[in-house]
């Protein structure tokens, strides 16, 4: 009885005693599991940006020089002397306008020559075809054949200078209205080093230029990098060109391109770029320099601060958090934006830019992104 109740109680002791280790070995793993949890360090913290993407328009700026279109000096196709001019020197003209009158008396009197020529050859041709008609109606019966082949060649000798009249005659007429100086364009003329009297030739130089103002062109050169970039496929639709003068005015009007350069220059290794504007108001002038500011529209871009983007020879660089792990991308600088560069890149939803100094350590390592804001800001 004495040894029964002994074990017992041993059991009664046992129980508390089991589960007090129970509760101490849970308690103990559960402390030893939070001590080792708060000793953990945190992962650094970044601060970044969600990107927004807009429509921008940018700027370039090149050094163009004003070309006429059209530039030429007067001279005459035949000799003789001055004998009227019309124009002053400055003055605007029209296609098909009088500059001057070179002495006509000579070539009136050479196609009214031509015009009796002429009528006399109509004549002998005229004759000679009706004797070769009689005489080949009237058969080699009436007549020898010797006498009909002589009418026949009379004939075609009448034909013959009866073509070789008229084109003399044309030759008069053509004279004749070179002796009348006509402006080739519209334009406006330089000085005149002309005067009543002076015997001059086609071997004359200096005597008017003629400048086509309106429209005129502009040229200038790009690198072969920014060809590729604007002008390799452009549409006119896509570009647009303005004109900033000396004075700092910038003219209404908006050029188009005309044409590019089909070579590069070996030296500048640059293309030339020819571009055509309106000039009503003769603001441009040939020879001057100008700056052309062309203006490109881009959608989907993106605008980041210029101390944010690495630019490296091998491309240029932005750092991004992308799942929470710091990275760098390669991203495209189309051109700049007040203090930012308008970048080409594709960013994922997941992807962050990184908008503070990064300890290059962390790079492909996991971060924790801090202060996370939006770039959204109203389309430019």
């Amino acid at each position: 009885m004495q040894k029964s109740k002994r074990k017992i109680i041993g059991k009664i002791i046992a129980v508390p005693a089991l589960i007090g280790l129970i509760f101490w070995g849970y308690w103990t793993y559960h402390h030893n599991y939070l001590l080792q949890k708060t000793n953990v360090p945190p992962l650094p913290q970044i601060s970044a940006v969600k990107p927004q993407s807009r429509t921008l328009t940018i700027t370039y700026s090149y050094i163009g020089q004003v070309e006429a279109i059209n530039d030429t000096q007067i001279v005459p196709y035949i000799s003789g002397y001055v004998n009227k001019i019309d124009v002053k020197g400055g003055e605007h003209v029209k296609k098909g306008d009088i500059l001057a009158i070179i002495q006509q008396d000579e070539y009136i009197a050479a196609l009214t020559s031509a015009n009796g020529d002429l009528s006399a050859a109509e004549a002998e041709l005229v004759n000679a075809k009706s004797q070769y008609e009689r005489m080949k109606k009237a058969g080699t019966g009436v007549i020898s054949q010797s006498e009909l082949d002589s009418a026949k060649a009379a004939y075609l000798s009448a034909q013959g200078k009866f073509e070789k009249a008229k084109a003399q005659k044309q030759t008069a007429e053509t004279n004749f209205a070179y002796t009348y100086l006509t402006a080739p364009f519209d334009g406006v003329l330089g000085n005149i080093a002309l005067s009543l009297g002076d015997y001059i030739s086609p071997n004359s130089h200096n005597l008017m230029q003629l400048v086509q103002y309106d429209p005129i062109r502009v040229a200038f050169s790009v690198s072969y990098k920014e060809y590729l970039k604007h002008f390799q496929n452009y549409k006119n639709t896509d570009l647009v060109f303005r004109l900033r003068l000396s004075n700092g005015e910038i003219l209404s009007q908006i050029g188009k391109i005309e044409y590019t350069a089909n070579i590069i220059d070996k030296k500048t290794d640059s293309l030339a770029i020819y571009t055509q504007f309106d000039n009503p108001e003769s603001k441009l002038l040939p020879n001057a320099y100008v700056e052309v500011l062309l203006e490109k529209t881009y959608t989907n871009v993106w605008l980041i601060p210029k101390y944010e983007v690495l630019l490296q020879p091998e491309g240029d660089f932005i750092y991004v958090v992308d799942n929470n792990i710091l990275q760098t991308r390669k991203v495209e600088i189309l051109g700049e934006y007040e203090n930012q560069y308008v970048v080409e890149y594709d960013f994922s939803s997941d992807e962050f830019w990184v908008d503070e100094n990064v300890d290059l350590n962390l790079l492909n390592k996991k971060v924790s992104i801090k202060n996370t804001v939006s770039d959204a800001a109203p389309e430019q």
